[in-house]
């Protein structure tokens, strides 16, 4: 197989690896990671899961299609490390993001569990990791020991920055209670309650509703950072991202006066345009008779009880939003 032009230089060598698995001393967990025309970042996205305290028992990379050669670079990578695959999606996009990579990221789930069961292992807890996401070396097994601490505990998630000319800068109204889905945890138990991640555009704020529903706990873990290259579905730029906002907004059914607050948020960074891109998309969706979210309790819970949320939390008696700037 021809070597494509990122390189596999830099990356820890294969019997450092599995002196890292062998003696991992916490439970196995499984990962799948979409992508799509990512071929620059993966020898950082590789090096970042290899350089893990704890690696996965089995990564299943989902390549979407790509054209820029990232399928061949994967499949060279995965040729020399038997915990790594590489499957063609099961699917052609529609679009990259919204209901597609929805759906691929729960295959991918689905696919890399069975695939971990079938060689004897079973996961205690599986999770999804964003291509262009980075990882502090402890990122899994701090997640891991969380999960192992607390029974009740059913979804975890580190906090997220993103890079800037400056240095970096911590994502506002990010909530305590709220895992993230670059790179959202779950106890596989939780996750087989819920019924499987949600195949739907707003899967991963769904996911944190349905396990929330049904007992589990969630938690963003505020002192573990990871990096994301990109913010988050910012890939065809800013606006596109916060337009995609307000589409999931109307589609999971979020009160008006939530949104109405959340694009006034939106408005108090530069640009200042972003909370009217969020707003007028929500507008445009609801006005257009766009489908809405088909499951009763996710819209149930958008359309009231995340309201009643926020204003608990504006007399100090609801969820913690965190403060980037004490981070």
């Amino acid at each position: 197989m021809a070597t494509s032009s990122a390189s596999l230089a830099g990356v820890p060598p294969l019997d450092l690896l599995e002196r890292c698995f062998h003696t991992a001393p916490v439970s196995a967990y499984v990962l799948t990671t979409p992508c799509f025309n990512e071929l620059e970042g993966l020898p950082a996205l590789l090096a970042s899961i290899e350089g893990q305290d704890q690696v996965p028992s089995k990564w299943l990379v989902v390549d979407d299609s790509s054209d820029d050669g990232s399928r061949e670079w994967l499949e060279e990578a995965a040729a020399s490390r038997p915990w790594m695959e590489v499957r063609q999606s099961p699917e052609s996009a529609d679009e990259y993001l919204g209901n597609h990579i929805a759906r691929i990221k729960r295959w991918g789930l689905e696919q890399v569990i069975a695939s971990a069961r079938s060689e004897g292992l079973e996961p205690a807890a599986a999770g999804v990791l964003d291509a262009d996401v980075r990882l502090p070396v402890d990122h899994y097994s701090r997640l891991v020991q969380l999960l192992e601490a607390d029974p009740k505990l059913g979804v975890v998630s580190s906090i997220i920055r993103i890079p800037t000319e400056g240095g970096y800068r911590i994502e506002k109204f990010q909530r305590e209670d709220l895992p993230r889905g670059p790179t959202q945890f779950f106890r596989l138990a939780c996750l087989e309650d819920m019924g499987g991640l949600p195949p739907y555009q707003g899967f991963d704020g769904a996911a944190n509703v349905k396990a929330r529903l049904r007992g589990w706990g969630c938690r963003l873990v505020t002192d573990l950072v990871a990096e994301q290259v990109r913010e988050t579905a910012s890939r065809y730029g800013l606006r596109a991202g916060y337009e995609r906002r307000g589409r999931y907004a109307w589609f999971l059914g979020h009160h008006p006066l939530l949104v109405l607050a959340k694009a006034v948020a939106y408005s108090l960074r530069p640009p200042f345009t972003i909370g009217s891109w969020f707003l007028f998309a929500w507008l445009r969706a609801a006005l257009s008779g766009t489908p809405r979210c088909p499951d009763d309790d996710v819209r149930g819970y958008y359309g009231r009880e995340r309201l009643l949320e926020y204003c608990r939390t504006l007399v100090g008696r609801g969820p913690t939003f965190i403060d980037p700037d004490k981070l």
